[in-house]
């Protein structure tokens, strides 16, 4: 008998327990405003990261521009080999 009251105390502490519990890891459903404001801002939000990818490539751009601007400024020039003296053109020395 003991036992069965035991049982009986424990089963109605432990039900509203388990009852509360499921009733807080379920959430509310969306509303449609909700739900569209959370589509927009996941649109920005791609939007914003593409820009940034956009920026990046414009800017190694520049950069590679900015690199063979500057060798073709500094490269070498091309400088004939001077004519020894006594041997013009069509002279054979």
């Amino acid at each position: 008998m003991r036992f069965m009251v035991a049982l009986a105390v424990v089963s109605s502490l432990s039900l509203p327990m388990a009852v509360a519990a499921e009733a807080q890891t379920r959430l509310p459903r969306t509303s449609p405003a909700e739900q569209s404001t959370d589509q927009i801002n996941r649109r920005i939000q791609q939007d914003q990261r593409i820009l940034g990818v956009e920026q990046d490539v414009q800017s190694k751009s520049n950069q590679i521009r900015q690199n063979v601007d500057r060798d073709r400024l500094f490269a070498p020039r091309y400088i004939p080999p001077m004519p020894r003296s006594g041997c013009g053109p069509g002279r054979i020395c």
